[in-house]
């Protein structure tokens, strides 16, 4: 780069020499004598056309090369400033559009849970008031005992369970009885099982429980009771 200026500078004062002699005629250089201008101030004269300075002798071009480096320096760091701005805007795109695309598909993903667990219920409310009958054959719809009224009504819906209420409730998500949902699966003690599972039931929204146990056969009955008391666990079977 230092060879290239110096290079430049020698061929610019060549070049002046021979633009002065060329335009500077000899009358004209005498009568700019006489009037008090030396022969530099009018070469000086000539070169601040081309925006150069003449200096002893020599064209000095180092104001030229500074402005030009100078804003070639100023152009670099603007676009560097406008590419920063530019991925900034795009990564608060990208950003925006993930978060919206999650809460979609979460939202999403909630109504089909909810369209499913409607459906559910929907299918267990056909066998209300079938009579109650323990040990009930899988698959029968005459009687049913609370697990197979639960693995009947979910097969229905393309959710396979287990026979039994203990090895039902060894699947799907344990919720809290603070979280739950529509479709999900209540497992309570009873008299006669201690203080291990001995009863199940569907969670119907609005603290009611779909179920079968003694008198009444499949009926509703609220959450709050000996339900909520004998409350062991929860399972979420929905995905």
């Amino acid at each position: 780069m230092i060879k290239h200026k110096k290079l430049k500078t020698v061929t610019l004062t060549l070049a002046a020499t021979l633009l002065v002699s060329v335009a500077i005629p000899t009358n004209v250089s005498f009568a700019a004598t006489s009037e008090g201008r030396t022969q530099d101030e009018i070469i000086n004269s000539v070169f601040s056309k081309f925006g150069w300075t003449w200096n002893n002798g020599t064209a000095d071009v180092k104001s030229e090369t500074k402005t030009k480096e100078k804003k070639d320096s100023k152009s670099n760091k603007e676009k560097e400033k406008s590419n920063k701005e530019k991925e900034k805007r795009n990564d608060n795109t990208e950003g925006s559009t993930t978060t919206a695309e999650k809460d979609t598909k979460d939202t999403n993903d909630g109504q089909a849970t909810t369209a499913v667990a409607d459906t559910i219920i929907t299918t267990g409310e056909k066998y209300l008031g079938t009579p109650y009958q323990f040990g009930a054959r899988s698959g029968q719809t005459s009687t049913f005992d609370c697990s197979s009224f639960v693995q009947h009504v979910y097969s229905k819906n393309g959710i396979s369970l287990p026979r039994s209420s203990r090895e039902q409730a060894t699947v799907g998500t344990t919720v809290s009885m603070n979280n739950l949902q529509k479709g999900d699966l209540i497992f309570t003690t009873t008299s006669s099982s201690g203080s291990t599972i001995g009863h199940v039931g569907i969670y119907a929204g609005n603290g009611k429980v779909l179920h079968t146990y003694g008198p009444g056969g499949v009926r509703y009955d609220n959450f709050d009771g000996w339900l909520k008391a004998g409350f062991v666990t929860a399972k979420r079977v929905i995905k």
